[in-house]
């Protein structure tokens, strides 16, 4: 039983999220209990104060193992925030066995060559994403594990992250006597939840659209890309909400969700829409255009920057399958035609494929269901290597 069990932790900036299931066969899971908690303690998904945000994590903790009627002991955990980094990098070795046959370990030499870039002191790799392989000068080989070649090369997406972030993540979650069984890149896991492998191999951008920040990613050819945080995200609309009409977070945040859009024509009430001003200083009424006024300028400054990075990037002609967005404000009336406005490119909104509890679809838990399914695939590769008897260095074990 202990051994089926796996759970993830989503800390993100404006909620945690604990959800705990049961393996059953193959990558097929069973959510056994669901646990959430307002976040504190976090700024644009990074940790600065480990006590107020270890104290929310064992509330959603808590929550989720009552609702499973059991404890958990290891847990993995989301990293997020503007200290995350990709690159794309390639590393080349010889075969010099005598069968000249490709095995698991020299694939792992390959991408442990790749591994070889500039770090600063501060920072540390927290992935290595193989995109492709080379063999004798073959490109785009996707597995090339039994194949004969005297070269092999690895490309792959390294990510990196402040291994001071990474270690307070870690610190947040042992301190409440848990074990953290891997750090997991937020953007990565949401994909796995929201995106199809059609999507990937066509070419499609993910934009995860949390309180804090917005993580994007680009897939092509079934391999991640390119990766950029943008540090906009549904908090900043709230915020604006709250100086433009004078009121609290906690009331621009309620007006946000209950009659903010992107666009025009998603709320019509003749009346108006009630403000309540700080500190009990009186009610007054806007209408619909008032709100849209604040809300449209910030969405469209985020979808811009977006477009300016993946211009950079050189992959917006590439995407093929368009744009998938995620995360909580994803949600907001109008955003995705907002996106196709400015971005020039198809667009849906990534819930995820769970049908039991069905509120897990909501793209608010897009990296919690992610972090289920990364968990379960990590344990399979793991236990591969360790059946086949190759060696997993600690900076490797988190590739896939």
């Amino acid at each position: 039983m202990k051994d089926k069990l796996i759970a993830g932790l989503d800390i993100g900036t404006t909620k945690i999220c604990v959800l705990i299931a049961r393996i059953k066969q193959g990558e097929d899971f069973e959510i056994l209990g669901v646990g959430t908690a307002p976040s504190q303690g976090l700024t644009k998904g990074v940790i600065t104060d480990i006590k107020k945000t270890s104290s929310m994590i064992k509330a959603a903790v808590r929550k989720a193992e009552a609702r499973a009627g059991l404890k958990i002991k290891r847990i993995w955990v989301s990293i997020a925030g503007g200290h995350i980094q990709g690159t794309n990098s390639q590393g080349f070795i010889k075969i010099e066995k005598e069968d000249k046959r490709i095995t698991s370990k020299e694939v792992e030499k390959a991408l442990e060559e790749t591994s070889h870039i500039i770090l600063p002191s501060d920072k540390e790799i927290i992935h290595i994403l193989p995109q492709e392989f080379v063999i004798n000068g073959q490109n785009e080989v996707k597995d090339p594990i039994g194949i004969t070649g005297t070269t092999l090369g690895a490309r792959a997406h390294v990510i990196t992250a402040s291994s001071n972030c990474r270690q307070d993540i870690e610190n947040s979650v042992e301190s409440l006597r848990y074990k953290c069984e891997g750090i997991t890149l937020q953007c990565l896991a949401s994909s796995m939840a929201t995106l199809s492998p059609d999507e990937e191999d066509l070419g499609v951008a993910l934009l995860d659209i949390g309180g804090g920040t917005t993580d994007l990613a680009v897939f092509l050819k079934k391999g991640m890309r390119f990766t950029y945080v943008l540090g906009v995200g549904g908090n900043q609309i709230t915020n604006d909400i709250a100086v433009g009409f004078h009121t609290t977070k906690v009331k621009a945040e309620e007006m946000k969700i209950g009659y903010g859009a992107a666009l025009p024509g998603y709320f019509k009430k003749e009346e108006g829409i009630e403000v309540e001003k700080v500190a009990e200083r009186g009610v007054y009424r806007i209408k619909e255009k008032d709100l849209l006024g604040v809300i449209q300028p910030r969405v469209e400054e985020m979808f811009e920057l977006v477009d300016k990075e993946l211009k950079k990037s050189g992959y917006k002609d590439l995407i093929t399958a368009g744009i998938v967005l995620t995360g909580g404000s994803s949600l907001l009336r109008g955003i995705k035609e907002k996106a196709e406005e400015v971005l020039g490119l198809p667009t849906r909104i990534g819930y995820t494929n769970i049908k039991d509890p069905q509120e897990l679809a909501n793209p608010i838990y897009a990296t919690s269901v992610g972090l289920i399914l990364y968990g379960i695939k990590r344990r399979k590769e793991l236990a591969s290597k360790a059946k086949f008897g190759v060696r997993v260095k600690k900076w490797l074990k988190d590739f896939f």
